[in-house]
C-alpha cells in the first residue's frame, strides 16, 4: 500500500508540471510565462505531497527561477514580504514571552474551571479564534489560539490535531468579517473604496452565519473527538496547579497581551493621529504601526525575560516555517514578474463572458468566474497574489464594460478568504498552524486535511456565494464607483 502510494505521489509531482506546461503553452502563454508556471505548479504539488520537506522544494524552487532568469534578486526581495515576515516575528515572539511567563496556563486554568462540558469548550474555542481574527488578525489569533491547544490538549491528554484543525477553520472565517481581519480584506477595502462601517456591514453578518454553521459541522464531523473531551473534562472542568508566584506575573502579561491587542486594533487610527503629529502626507504611514507593534512588545517582553532572551528568539521563534514563507511569496511572484498573471486575467473575462450565455448575463457569469478563480488560486497559491491577478480584472471590467463592480469585491473577499481552507497553504493562519504543530511533534498530513476540509470550507464557500448573490448583488448601490486605481 505504502509503494503504491508513494508512486502515485511522484507520477503527480512529474505529471502536474508538464500539465501545467502543454495546457499554458495551447493558452497562448508565451515560454517564459510557461516554463514559470510549471516550475510553481512542480513545487506546489511537491509541497503538498511532501509537506515535511517544503523548504527544501521551496530553496529548488527559487534558486531554478534565479538560474534560468525567471527571477532577479530586486524582484525576490519585493515579492519576499518582508513586512509580513517581520510581523510574524515579533508575533511569535510575544505570544513566545507570554508562554514563557505561564500566561496560557493562567488562562486554562481560569476558563477552565468555570467551563464544565467539553462541547461548550469546544465551541468556545472555534469562536475565540474567529472573533479574534476579525479583531485583530488571522496571524495572531491562530498563534494564540494553538498554543491555548496545545495547553489544553496536554492537561487533558487528547490529540490536539482535530481542535487546531477546526479552529484553523474558524480562524480564516473571522478573518471575512473586518478591515483587519486579513491582509485582502485591507487591499479591498482601499481598491473598493471600503470603509470598517461597510465591512460590519456586508461581510460581518456572512461570517457570524458561516461561523455558526462552521461550528455545528465541525461538531458533527469531530463528534467522536468531541465525546472524548467531555468524557476527559468530567464534572470537574479543567483546573492547573497554579502557584502564586505565577499569578503575581500576571499583570504584567496582560498589560502584555492588551498592549499587543490593542494597539494592533487602533493601528489605522494612530497612524492618522502620527501623520498628523509629525506633518507626513496623509496615508504615509499606512501600516506602519502593524508591523511596530509586535516588535515594540516583544521588545518590551525582552527586555522584562532579557535573561532568556536568547533563548526565547532562537526556539519560540519558528524559523523553519518563517523561511518556507519567504521562499513561497518569492516563487509565486514569479507570475507577476513574467506577465503571467496578466494572461490569466485575460482568459478569465473570456470565460465569464462565455458562461454568461447559461446565466443569463456576462455579468453573471464573470461574478462566478471571479469568485471561483480567486478561491482555485487561494487554495493552491496565496490569497494576496490571487486578489493580486484579479484587482485589475475587476477594474477593466468597470472601464470598458461600465459594469457594477460593488459585489465583485466582496466576492474577492469572500473567495479568497474561505477557501484558503481547502488546502495546508491556502491561508497563511494554516501554514502558521502547522509549523506551530510540527515544533510540538504533531503532524497534519495532506490526506487528513481535505477529509475534513472539504465539506467544511465547500460548506463555508456555498453560504458565501449565497450571501453575495442573495444579499449584496439586490442591494449594490446603483451609483457605486471604485477609486481611481493608483498602484500595488
Amino acid at each position: 500500500m505504502t509503494s503504491t502510494v508513494d508512486l502515485l505521489k511522484a507520477f503527480l509531482i512529474v505529471f502536474n508540471p508538464i500539465a501545467a506546461f502543454a495546457i499554458a503553452t495551447a493558452g497562448g502563454f508565451d515560454f517564459r510565462q510557461t516554463v514559470s508556471m510549471s516550475i510553481l505548479v512542480l513545487f506546489i504539488s511537491a509541497t503538498l505531497l511532501y509537506w515535511q520537506f517544503r523548504v527544501a522544494f521551496a530553496l529548488l524552487g527559487v534558486s531554478v527561477l534565479f538560474t534560468l532568469g525567471l527571477l532577479d534578486l530586486k524582484h525576490f526581495v519585493v515579492f519576499a514580504q518582508l513586512d509580513v515576515i517581520i510581523f510574524l516575528v515579533g508575533m511569535m515572539t510575544v505570544i513566545g514571552i507570554l508562554e514563557e511567563r505561564h500566561f496560557f496556563d493562567y488562562l486554562l486554568d481560569t476558563l477552565g474551571s468555570r467551563i464544565r462540558s467539553g462541547t461548550a469548550l469546544y465551541a468556545m474555542i472555534l469562536s475565540m479564534a474567529a472573533f479574534m481574527a476579525a479583531l485583530v488578525d488571522e496571524v495572531t489569533s491562530i498563534i494564540f489560539i494553538t498554543l491555548f491547544i496545545i495547553k489544553i490538549s496536554e492537561r487533558l491528554r487528547i490529540d490536539p490535531v482535530p481542535l487546531v484543525l477546526a479552529a484553523v477553520f474558524t480562524t480564516n472565517v473571522g478573518s471575512s468579517a473586518t478591515v483587519v481581519g486579513n491582509p485582502i480584506g485591507v487591499i479591498v477595502a482601499l481598491r473598493g473604496g471600503f470603509t470598517f462601517t461597510d465591512f460590519l456591514t456586508w461581510a460581518a453578518p456572512n461570517a457570524l452565519l458561516v461561523l455558526l454553521a462552521s461550528i455545528v459541522a465541525s461538531l458533527v464531523l469531530w463528534r467522536g473527538y468531541v465525546a472524548e473531551i467531555n468524557a476527559k473534562m468530567g464534572k470537574g472542568g479543567i483546573r492547573l496547579e497554579i502557584g502564586e508566584e505565577i499569578r503575581r506575573l500576571q499583570l504584567v502579561n496582560w498589560v502584555l497581551f492588551l498592549g499587543t491587542i490593542g494597539m494592533l486594533v487602533l493601528h489605522h487610527p494612530l497612524e492618522e493621529m502620527l501623520e498628523g503629529l509629525l506633518g507626513k502626507e496623509k496615508g504615509s504611514m499606512k501600516n506602519v504601526l502593524l508591523v511596530a507593534t509586535p516588535m515594540f512588545w516583544s521588545a518590551v517582553g525582552l527586555l522584562l525575560e532579557r535573561h532568556k532572551a536568547r533563548e526565547i528568539v532562537t526556539h519560540r521563534v519558528d524559523w523553519w516555517t518563517l523561511l518556507f514563507f519567504l521562499l513561497l511569496f518569492s516563487t509565486v511572484g514569479t507570475l507577476k514578474y513574467t506577465g503571467a498573471s496578466v494572461k490569466m486575467g485575460e482568459y478569465i473575462v473570456a470565460f465569464g463572458s462565455y458562461l454568461g450565455g447559461f446565466l443569463g448575463s456576462a455579468q453573471a457569469g464573470t461574478l462566478l468566474t471571479i469568485y471561483v478563480s480567486q478561491g482555485l488560486l487561494t487554495a493552491f497559491l496565496d490569497n494576496v497574489l490571487a486578489i493580486a491577478v484579479l484587482i485589475p480584472v475587476v477594474y477593466s471590467l468597470y472601464e470598458a464594460k461600465g459594469w457594477n463592480v460593488f459585489s465583485m469585491f466582496w466576492a474577492l473577499l469572500f473567495s479568497g478568504t474561505m477557501a484558503g481552507n481547502y488546502t495546508p497553504i491556502g491561508s497563511t493562519a494554516n501554514i502558521i498552524a502547522l509549523g506551530l504543530m510540527e515544533k510540538k511533534g504533531k503532524k497534519i498530513s495532506f490526506g487528513y486535511w481535505l477529509k475534513y476540509a472539504i465539506p467544511i470550507a465547500t460548506l463555508q464557500v456555498i453560504m458565501s456565494w449565497l450571501w453575495l448573490n442573495m444579499i449584496i448583488e439586490p442591494r449594490a448601490p446603483a451609483d457605486y464607483r471604485p477609486p481611481p486605481l493608483t498602484g500595488e
